[in-house]
């Protein structure tokens, strides 16, 4: 099946994103086990498209952001999860020790694996990686994927190559870039209406909110003071402040994807 990218969708894809992923090809051969990072809230929608690329590798999977998502899905996602790859629950208070002991408790056929640490934007790629390797940290907060060449660190039986594997170059659904929006992997600016209109819908279904999105901002704009001239409502500015809310997780634990038979054809078609 030939996919099209979505058409609300406009061009996302920096040339970082694509120095990093040729990066990946290019050390393809010498990477032994894929560490793939998702946003718990939204398994399905961070479970990239390009995961063909490593067919013939050992994968792992890490729900990371646990703690902003719906606790009862976090421990259906792992067990769902864990039925075919190792899996483990983290955020930002998994400590170094945890990560390290999980990927100890993967069977392997290598001596000394060599572990690469993938995901689409935003998902703490670069968190994870510092946590595993400790005091040699990488670099975050820098635009993710640019190195002066490959470096690979050797952790307590591992080798983990320092730079972060940034994945999915096209979105070929509204439902997708409405959950990777919500979760903050898609930015804000350059998308279109009918994305911000059904991000809000599933933010509503997870929430319970029983608004409209114009209905909804009209209240949260006119409670933070985001008034224009004359006291109407900027709903732009009260728009972007919201969905970035809600990526920070400030509006609720919530998961937005719920169905694991998606997350298995999104792995089969990928």
């Amino acid at each position: 099946m030939v996919h099209q990218p979505n058409e609300h969708v406009k061009a996302w894809y920096p040339g970082h994103v694509q120095k990093a992923k040729r990066q990946i090809k290019e050390n393809l051969k010498k990477i032994d086990i894929v560490i793939i990072v998702l946003d718990a809230r939204a398994p399905v929608a961070t479970t990239s498209f390009e995961l063909k690329i490593f067919k013939d590798k050992q994968c792992v999977f890490l729900l990371n952001k646990s703690d902003l998502a719906d606790p009862k899905y976090n421990k259906e996602w792992v067990s769902e999860i864990s039925k075919s790859y190792p899996t483990l629950l983290v955020n930002k208070e998994t400590n170094r020790r945890e990560l390290l002991n999980f990927l100890k408790s993967i069977p392997t056929k290598y001596a000394n694996p060599r572990i690469a640490v993938v995901g689409v934007p935003n998902v703490g790629k670069s968190t994870i990686i510092n946590k595993i390797l400790g005091k040699h940290k990488a670099k975050t907060g820098a635009q993710p994927g640019i190195t002066r060449g490959v470096q690979w660190v050797n952790v307590e039986g591992f080798t983990v190559l320092d730079s972060p594997g940034i994945l999915f170059s096209e979105i070929f659904s509204k439902d997708i870039a409405a959950k990777l929006l919500l979760i903050g992997s898609l930015p804000l600016e350059n998308i279109d209406d009918e994305i911000f209109d059904h991000a809000f819908s599933v933010y509503a279904l997870a929430s319970g909110v029983q608004k409209d999105l114009y209905q909804f901002l009209e209240e949260f704009g006119r409670s933070r003071g985001l008034l224009k001239k004359g006291g109407q409502i900027d709903y732009e500015r009260a728009k972007i402040l919201f969905f970035k809310e809600v990526s920070e997780g400030k509006h609720g634990k919530l998961t937005y994807d719920t169905q694991f038979e998606r997350f298995w054809e999104v792995l089969r078609d990928g």
